[in-house]
């Protein structure tokens, strides 16, 4: 990891302890892309429970920013998995905001066992959300834009039907609305039930990623791109602090409670919106997506033979992603 410069942009904003400089991972010297090293700040802005989030702000290429495109990531991941897409955002003149969720990337993790996914709360991924768009308010150009990948899709939707965000759209790529492996009515009720007899912090069994090494190539559930799965391995590899094994029983147990009131409220969704389901995601079933983008009236497309990460699959699954990303927000007018 290497240490960034004193902050600017921020610097006076939330109090002398609220905001500080942050490392970006660099795996074996990697140099950040031109654009981001050039205009983009890594910084830690600490909450009011103590959670310091680590995010990334990038300023338009242009002269005038056409909005902001706002990223929250699925889990386990984190902002420099991010860095090609956020590239691409830039190209079409966005300002752009990626953050590690708390418990994740270099956000403050978990005491009890940092590579565990847990949470007491669902809501707080989305109360952070929230804080982030109206810290940052005077760099956040309007219009907003959100961006949701898998459980971060589910939290970007949270976050609008509870009132914490109002943007001017959403755009989610496989949201986790609907998941293959464990939501049926015999899964939901163990999980339930373990975690409130006291397994609530434990794991949950038959997981991957041991020690949270990345899998082999061959099999992944993630991407069909193997330079892409490579260089996304590396940062994994070459740095322990990033890594993650799988998900605590309590963390399992509050994002099916999530997932049940975003689909629940489809219809209270007050924005337009669109979802970019994976055609051959093993891990969030495409037709979930499909069914929430009906009820909420949000746009809706399929990436056939696409894995569980659009936006790291090969050229032609990320080109058809951007294909319908600019065509919808010529439709919005954004």
């Amino acid at each position: 990891m290497e240490s960034v410069a004193p902050q600017t942009a921020f610097q006076g904003m939330g109090g002398s302890d609220m905001y500080r400089p942050a490392p970006v991972v660099k795996p074996f010297g990697r140099p950040l892309p031109e654009d981001i090293y050039d205009r983009g700040e890594f910084f830690f802005v600490k909450r009011q429970d103590g959670v310091r989030l680590r995010g990334l702000w990038v300023g338009s290429v242009k002269d005038e920013s056409r909005g902001s495109l706002i990223i929250h990531p699925g889990r386990t991941e984190f902002i420099e998995k991010y860095l090609e897409t956020i590239e691409d955002f830039l190209a079409r003149g966005f300002t752009v905001l990626a953050f590690d969720p708390r418990g994740q990337g270099l956000s403050t993790r978990q005491q009890f066992d940092p590579l565990k996914s847990h949470t007491r709360n669902f809501q707080d991924y989305a109360e952070d959300l929230a804080f982030l768009i109206d810290e940052l308010g005077p760099h956040l150009p309007r219009p907003h834009i959100l961006l949701g990948h898998s459980v971060g899709g589910c939290v970007a939707l949270q976050s609008i039907l509870i009132g914490g965000t109002s943007p001017s759209a959403i755009v989610c790529t496989a949201p986790t609305l609907g998941l293959f492996d464990i939501q049926s009515p015999m899964a939901e009720w163990f999980i339930r039930i373990c975690t409130m007899i006291g397994f609530s912090r434990r794991g949950l069994p038959f997981q991957g990623r041991k020690r949270g090494l990345p899998v082999p190539f061959k099999g992944n559930k993630l991407t069909s791109d193997k330079a892409r799965f490579r260089r996304w391995a590396e940062y994994l590899e070459s740095t322990p602090e990033l890594r993650m094994t799988g998900p605590t029983f309590s963390w399992v147990s509050e994002t099916l409670g999530a997932m049940a009131y975003v689909n629940r409220n489809a219809r209270r969704l007050n924005v337009p919106g669109l979802i970019v389901a994976a055609g051959g995601d093993p891990i969030v079933d495409p037709a979930s997506n499909k069914y929430f983008a009906e009820r909420a009236g949000l746009d809706f497309r399929t990436i056939p033979g696409a894995l569980h990460e659009v936006l790291m699959e090969r050229d032609a699954y990320r080109d058809m992603f951007f294909k319908f990303f600019d065509a919808f927000l010529k439709t919005q007018a954004l």
